[in-house]
């Protein structure tokens, strides 16, 4: 199977971070530590994603507890008055 590389450079400076990234010198192992590592990160960002959603949900819900809670006060101070 061939590959066609085009801009030879950014590449090169890719495959660079990446071995010092995964701490190898090796090509082939730093790609394939860096598939790894970005299939890890991929899965965190999918959590942190999920439990952001968990977050936004919970902070709706206590929003309108606190709008309920504010809009019972006034009631009761417009009742009392």
């Amino acid at each position: 199977m061939a590959i066609t590389i085009r801009d030879l450079d950014q590449h090169y400076y890719m495959i660079e971070d990446l071995k010092k990234l995964t701490k190898t010198n090796v090509t082939t192992k730093a790609l394939i530590q860096g598939g790894y590592l970005a299939v890890d990160l991929g899965k965190q960002l999918e959590a942190e994603m999920e439990s952001r959603i968990k977050t936004e949900d919970e902070l709706k819900q206590l929003k309108e507890k606190l709008a309920n809670f504010i809009e019972s006060q006034r009631a009761l101070l417009g009742a009392i008055n």
